[in-house]
């Protein structure tokens, strides 16, 4: 009967910390501010000078080795 009471506990503590977090995820809103979006830009422009490439998958896979003990050697 413990058992059964400490389950339904850990339910209710659940239930009302899916409802605390949706409360607040509908209620508080992220805006970027203009600063933030200069200041990101400006990295990204200086990342871009110090040689920073982007890659995607393929690029990725290109140069990684994935071939265990054979890619050693």
């Amino acid at each position: 009967m413990n058992a059964l009471f400490g389950f339904v506990a850990l339910i209710v503590v659940a239930i009302i910390g899916w409802a605390i977090a949706e409360f607040k995820y509908k209620t508080f809103t992220f805006t970027r501010s203009e600063k933030d979006i200069e200041e990101e830009e400006e990295l990204e422009e200086q990342r871009r000078a110090d040689g920073f490439k982007e890659m995607n998958i393929r690029d990725i896979m290109r140069k990684n080795s994935t071939n265990g003990y054979n890619a050693v050697g």
